[in-house]
């Protein structure tokens, strides 16, 4: 079967993708154990009113499958028992929720009701993961209120900077392998997977419900990417009309300096506002839900950087007086460092103005019938400092995502879903530099030129969804198209660039290396996504269910809708192909089989779980590892010393077409999709009421993992290239490897009678040859010798610790003590709530400059130095301006190799503390009003960045700033907030 057929096949399937749903199942039983046939189930949402029933099958066990999330009321009746009534069952999204009955004998007039626990065991899949509950979105102190940074609280989640969506990563997994989606419809950056780091509100908190992290070992239902899955559901309206505003504000007044700052805190403000509102419009029928969000920052930010000394810069005017230019771009220095290099700190402000909306709309048509709509945007302008040279962005970004969504009930065991979405990010990115051209200059920091970025994408998504329930079966099929338009360009801007190797090397104007890029207009990329699967789900007997699934997908070939591509092959074309070579070949077998087992011993009554499962889950890497060949239309040229003896400064005298070599982006052409083969075993236990503890190994390997290579290298023996005509250029491919052990342990309270506690923590370990995903790698040392390369990954961090609580104080009305008087107004309404982070410190790279003429391959990136032996790699009297010991370090003879493996050594590690006290006021009966004070980073732990690893700079082996220089997020000095909140 062609892979055309086979996508014509999959699209007419009715099909399921109802990740961003929950479900309903279990057994119902007499008092004696005895399966009953033929009952009736309802459920209820107290919410809007909404209703599913079904009835039990001959093993006595009922499914109610794409439930929205929420409280419902279930019901269980037949003829000749006493009804039986269920108040509270919270249903999660993404989470299959098992509610068992015993039902007596009885009149059917005697009804029981009973209040349902909180469900604390997963029994139906082999699924690690977290669902991020309502209460934690809108207690848990967030810096910023990003709602990215609570995906830290699900298991297997490492911070690995400021807790932004840019900055987290899930079991070993990269940095683009994981799938965001918004009501199931894609929520990524499009051009990348994560959103740009500067925009905190793409979705706004009082925007979402709640939201579901799956990490490992999940079902056929969800693809797209080879890592974890983050599907968040929006708010919707109810029969009552519920509504909120709040006012959060921060300044310098109260917060504190980082080690770096100098004497005074940098001037800092932030204010952030908004406002919701939902309720019915029909009762039963026809709801509404909007939000508003805004964010006014102007955060002064501490910069330190290196520049040549008074005397260099003489020295350099008096041998190389055309340098003049490029010492004008860098400021004066402040405090010596060495004989050649000043420090220079300097406080710019980063600006940012965001206005967030969201708005749905719900209505049931009938019955069997109901559809809902959705729009959110993120209207963002960001002016960022780079650097204490003057350079700085300026960023306008629009993200947008709407869905459309029809949902009908063909039967009690058959329900159709379809879905219709769009999402789009609109990025500019003007980068203002000082330069006339950007240089890096050997010992010190680089400065930067004039350039623009734009990013437009769009996806088109399409889900159609069918679930039938066969007995113990639960059948589910589906497709999830996505349809891809990427109009960018990457830099609109002509650019050029020159490289020295060391302070002599500048003193004289002999540059290593230079490029010159014309500038290009915008490309327009197109690329689609097919998926199709099939599940069942399978309950065995009431103890015991087994998943087994399969899902396909084929990621078109990304082309330019106008075939200005230049797509180069040294083998196949010998340099540029002809016009219309496709970018690469397809991949048609990318079929991932999935397997789960979920099994809750009779012998611990219920109180116990035993999971396992394995899956294959591929990955069409980030879309804008793709693009390269339509940026490569147009010149692209780099030039080398070892061809040009006297290059340097300026470069118009090198850029004779006659002299320039072609440099443009490459990509393997037999590349193969990305896929990891992920397994686990999961032990849960119920250890006391409402507490579950789990313990479990996840494991995996991928294989096709990006990575970055130099190709058409000087043959040392010819000293030739294998295309005269093109300089070493990089090329794209997908022959990485890694693999990934972690023991992960937990232990969970769901948000019940005023407590809620989470603890995870993981001990892992990463191991690579040079890849650890989707876009992202490391360069290879000697591109010959993979093996030589093998080492821990670039993420690598061995022990992990998260911890959040929201604790209501058991004072005042409702509770334990002082339920009334004056002591209820005093002392009720309190709340305690924080996040508790640690983690052990980040791999560090040591590294070396060396030319290209002193390695055998030419190639001078990825270098590292030999390790003296004998010497220890860190310094005795270890400090934030000694990190490493320098003797440990030496450079390799020329025509050799560093013997140093890559990320042998480690930074420091981060400990956190983020809490938050509230106090609520009852002013009526629907009315409350909320203070809060937050502070984030309590007791002001300074939060170190990793070393400098480069033994060529001066900057080796000092730590010169924090992990988050930014206004939110974790990482920073503490920082003080104060709120307050209407409720209604």
């Amino acid at each position: 079967m062609t892979i055309h057929r086979f996508v014509v096949f999959l699209l007419a399937l009715p099909l399921a993708a109802q990740v961003d749903h929950a479900s309903l199942s279990g057994t119902v039983m007499d008092a004696s154990g005895a399966l009953i046939q033929g009952a009736a189930v309802v459920a209820v949402s107290t919410g809007t009113g909404f209703r599913r029933e079904t009835l039990t099958g001959a093993a006595g066990t009922y499914q109610l499958p794409a439930l929205s999330i929420g409280t419902y009321k279930v019901s269980f009746s037949k003829e000749g028992f006493k009804p039986v009534e269920f108040a509270n069952v919270d249903l999660a999204v993404g989470q299959p929720r098992t509610l068992d009955a015993r039902m007596e004998v009885g009149s059917m007039t005697e009804k029981v009701e009973v209040t349902a626990e909180v469900q604390t065991l997963n029994r139906t899949s082999a699924e690690v993961g977290g669902t991020i509950e309502s209460e934690q979105i809108k207690e848990i102190p967030i810096s910023g209120r990003n709602w990215a940074s609570l995906m830290l609280l699900a298991p297997g989640a490492i911070n690995y900077g400021d807790g932004a969506q840019r900055s987290i990563r899930f079991a070993g997994h990269s940095l683009d392998d994981s799938n965001f989606a918004f009501d199931g419809i894609d929520t990524s950056g499009v051009q990348e997977q994560t959103q740009k780091a500067d925009t905190r509100l793409n979705i706004a908190l009082d925007s979402i419900a709640e939201f579901r992290v799956s990490t490992a070992v999940y079902t056929a239902e969800s693809g797209a990417a080879g890592g974890a899955q983050i599907n968040v559901v929006s708010k919707s309206g109810g029969n009552q009309y519920h509504g909120s505003t709040f006012y959060a504000v921060r300044n310098d007044a109260l917060d504190s300096r980082s080690p770096f700052d100098g004497s005074s805190i940098p001037p800092f403000t932030l204010n952030q506002f908004g406002a919701s509102f939902g309720g019915a419009i029909v009762k039963d029928k026809a709801f509404f839900y909007a939000n508003y969000e805004g964010l006014r920052q102007d955060l002064g930010q501490t910069f330190i950087n290196f520049v040549p000394n008074a005397a260099f810069r003489a020295q350099v005017l008096a041998t190389s007086p055309v340098l003049k230019p490029i010492l004008d771009a860098y400021p004066l220095g402040q405090t010596p460092i060495d004989s050649i290099t000043d420090q220079v700190t300097k406080v710019a402000t980063d600006t940012v103005r965001e206005d967030a909306g969201m708005f749905r709309f719900d209505y049931r048509f009938s019955d069997k019938t109901t559809a809902y709509a959705r729009y959110n945007v993120d209207n963002a302008y960001i002016d960022v400092p780079l650097d204490a040279l003057g350079d700085h962005n300026v960023i306008p970004h629009i993200p947008t995502n709407f869905v459309v969504q029809v949902q009908h009930i063909f039967s009690p065991t058959t329900v159709n879903e379809t879905k219709f979405g769009v999402n789009r990010a609109n990025y500019h990115n003007f980068t203002y530099g000082t330069a006339p051209v950007a240089v890096s200059p050997g010992p010190f920091d680089s400065v930067s030129d004039t350039s623009l970025d734009t990013e437009v994408g769009t996806t088109f998504s399409h889900i159609d969804n069918l679930t039938l329930v066969r007995g113990r079966h639960t059948f589910k099929t589906g497709i999830d198209i996505r349809r891809i338009r990427l109009n960018n360009s990457g830099n609109t801007l002509t650019t050029s660039t020159l490289s020295y190797d060391t302070a002599t090397d500048f003193i004289n104007n002999t540059a290593a290396s230079a490029t010159y890029l014309q500038g290009e207009g915008v490309v327009g990329n197109r690329r689609t996504f097919y998926q199709g699967y099939a599940q069942d789900e399978f309950k065995a007997t009431p103890n015991l269910t087994l998943n087994l699934g399969l899902r396909y997908e084929y990621y078109s070939v990304m082309h330019e809708i106008l075939n200005r591509s230049a797509v180069v092959d040294i083998l196949g074309c010998g340099g540029y192909c002809p016009k219309g070579t496709p970018y690469y070949d397809p991949n048609t077998k990318d079929f991932g089989p999935r397997i789960g087992l979920a099994w809750a011993p009779g012998m611990f009554h219920g109180k116990t779980t035993v999971r396992t499962g394995f899956g294959i889950y591929y990955g069409g890497n980030q879309n804008d590892d793709f693009s390269d060949p339509a940026e490569s239309a147009v010149p692209r040229y780099s030039l080398l010393q070892s061809d040009f003896p006297a290059l340097g400064f300026p470069l118009v005298a090198f850029l004779d077409p006659k002299n320039q070599l072609f440099s443009p982006k490459a990509i393997d052409r037999h590349r193969k999709d990305l896929y990891y083969e992920n397994w686990d075993f999961v032990v849960q236990h119920e250890v006391a009421k409402d507490f579950v503890a789990q313990v479990g190994y996840v494991g995996g390997e991928g294989h096709h993992l990006f990575t970055r290579y130099t190709i058409n290298l000087i043959n040392p023996l010819t000293g030739t290239r294998p295309l005269p005509n093109f300089s070493s250029f990089g090329l794209k491919a997908n022959d990485g490897n890694n693999n990934f052990n972690a023991l992960q342990a937990s232990l969970q309270r769901r948000f019940v009678r005023g407590l809620l506690f989470q603890m995870n923590y993981m001990w892992s370990h990463g191991i690579t040859d040079g890849s650890i995903g989707s876009g992202e790698s490391v360069s290879f040392q000697d591109q010959s010798c993979r093996a030589c390369d093998r080492s821990s990954t670039n993420i690598d961090v061995r022990h992990t610790l998260t911890t959040n609580a929201i604790y209501e104080l058991p004072f005042g009305r409702g509770k334990r003590f002082l339920n009334g008087g004056l002591g209820s107004q005093i002392f009720g309404g309190w709340e305690l709530a924080g996040i508790v982070g640690a983690r052990t410190g980040l791999p560090v790279n040591i590294t070396i400059t060396r030319k290209a003429a002193t390695l055998p391959d030419q190639n001078a990136s990825g270098q590292r130095p030999n390790y003296v032996a004998g010497q220890p790699i860190y310094a005795v009297d270890q400090s934030i301006t000694d990190w490493f010991n320098k003797a440990a370090f030496a450079t390799p003879a020329n025509g050799t190799w560093g013997d140093l493996g890559r990320y042998i050594a480690n930074g420091p590690g981060t400990y956190e503390i983020d809490s938050s006290l509230q106090k609520r006021f009852r002013l009526t009966e629907k009315l409350g009003l909320n203070i809060r004070a937050a502070g984030y980073n309590l007791f002001n732990h300074p939060q170190y960045a990793n070393p400098s690893g480069n033994t060529s700079s001066a900057s080796f082996g000092r730590i010169t700033g924090i992990l988050n220089t930014g206004a939110v997020g974790t990482g920073a000095p503490r920082r003080i907030e104060f709120m307050i909140r209407a409720e209604f």
